[in-house]
């Protein structure tokens, strides 16, 4: 988890820390898959049809995946202050 956490960071690094209008700060995301697991991973090519979440920074063309059942468990990790 700590390896998506690193990722979600650095894509999402420019962000309002609460996320308000990230379309407004270059962010857009897609949502693929049919079924809620983490089995198979972030890759929506090879995950067997698990939900994944992409996001792209600016329109750049590139999609950083990552597996929606991973995030809700990093989610209910979090430590709010």
């Amino acid at each position: 988890m700590q390896e998506m956490l690193d990722r979600l960071k650095i894509v999402l690094k420019d962000c309002r820390e609460d996320m308000h209008e990230p379309d407004e700060q270059g962010i857009t995301c897609v949502v693929t898959g049919y079924h809620l697991d983490n089995a198979m991973g972030d890759d929506p090519n090879r995950n067997c049809g698990e939900m994944t979440l992409g996001i792209m920074k600016n329109y750049d063309g590139h999609f950083e995946w990552f597996n929606l059942a991973t995030l809700i468990a990093l989610a209910r990790k979090a430590k709010v202050d």
